[in-house]
């Protein structure tokens, strides 16, 4: 059985059980042709043509499917959650026509005899709300009857009540959590993504050559939240504290336990993109920090999940997805970046 903080669960029931409802019809329009498929495909110099003999370009693609009517296109499923906005419109879903990730994965699909026709993201919003705390004796406010004023508590929020509240929020608006989103890459487009995903293996190796890893103040706070080595960078922490970190048996943690150290994952290039030294702590060294972010816990909770959901082949989908929820993780899943 899983150690995942019971609030973390309830939410995630609510958004399984949400996606559920809001997609178990249209799953009916697609063949499964894979889920979790793990890839390796060479990372190509855009002028000569010729495999690096660095890097390797690797990753796992959630789902691949084929459609059963229309043009029967083979479509890479990938599964994201997100706090912000993700509507039409919204620069969430404008930013996916540059995300390279997309061109990786359409390679990755290639590697595996696939040519995939588009890349649905799949986005499911997580509910804002936040588990009700009781309010502190000193600050209570009592009508003449006796009550706690509405907005006050006697009490801390149970999992229990706190899923109720959240599949309200769900329940009434659906479509503002779950969306879906067609990503088509042409020719050219994945071309420029892969010339850049070359540019950037060429200045990681500089870097592993010169043996600098440059730090990005700016990449301090990223996504709400502080990055997890602050404190080393600042000189208010140290690296070797087993209570702040701890060693990776693998480098991609997400991958299987034989995957290619030199391996370049979207996960990998977007730490190096963000800063140097944070892929030189996760990915150089090996070392993680000793607890998972929120948002990690919780897009890892959702992804087991996910992929129990469209591994299931029989009409109920949702019950082996609830159940992979409190499963224990098997160990390539515990830290997905």
């Amino acid at each position: 059985m899983t150690n995942a903080d019971p609030f973390d669960l309830a939410r995630a029931e609510v958004m399984i059980r949400g996606y559920d409802a809001r997609w178990l019809d249209d799953a009916a329009r697609y063949e499964v042709l894979a889920v979790e498929a793990e890839f390796s495909a060479p990372l190509v110099n855009p002028e000569s043509g010729q495999p690096s003999r660095t890097w390797t370009l690797g990753g796992k693609l959630d789902v691949i499917v084929q459609e059963l009517d229309g043009d029967q296109r083979t479509l890479i499923i990938e599964h994201k959650t997100t706090s912000g906005d993700a509507g039409p419109g919204s620069d969430y879903v404008k930013r996916l026509r540059l995300d390279g990730q997309v061109s990786i994965y359409y390679a990755g699909a290639e590697a595996l005899g696939l040519k995939a026709d588009g890349c649905l993201y799949d986005v499911l919003v997580k509910p804002g709300q936040r588990p009700l705390k009781a309010t502190p004796e000193e600050a209570r406010k009592y009508t003449k009857e006796g009550r706690l004023y509405a907005t006050q508590r006697d009490r801390d929020e149970t999992p229990g009540e706190y899923m109720l509240r959240c599949a309200g929020a769900v329940a009434a608006d659906p479509n503002a959590y779950f969306l879906r989103a067609m990503v088509v890459r042409l020719d050219g487009e994945v071309a420029e993504a892969m010339a850049d995903t070359w540019q950037l293996g060429r200045v990681m190796r500089e870097n592993e050559i010169a043996k600098r890893s440059p730090r990005n103040p700016d990449a301090c706070v990223r996504y709400g939240r502080t990055c997890e080595y602050f404190g080393v960078c600042t000189g208010e922490a140290s690296i070797e504290d087993p209570g702040l970190f701890r060693q990776s048996e693998q480098i991609h943690p997400e991958l299987s336990a034989n995957a290619d150290a030199r391996l370049l994952s979207a996960s990998r290039l977007s730490s190096f993109r963000a800063c140097a030294r944070l892929h030189h702590y996760r990915y150089e060294l090996g070392i993680r920090p000793a607890q998972e972010a929120e948002a990690l816990r919780f897009g890892s909770l959702i992804h087991r999940g996910l992929e129990a959901w469209w591994k299931a082949l029989q009409a109920d989908r949702l019950t082996p997805a609830l159940v992979a929820l409190t499963a224990a993780p098997s160990p390539a899943r515990a830290d997905a970046a």
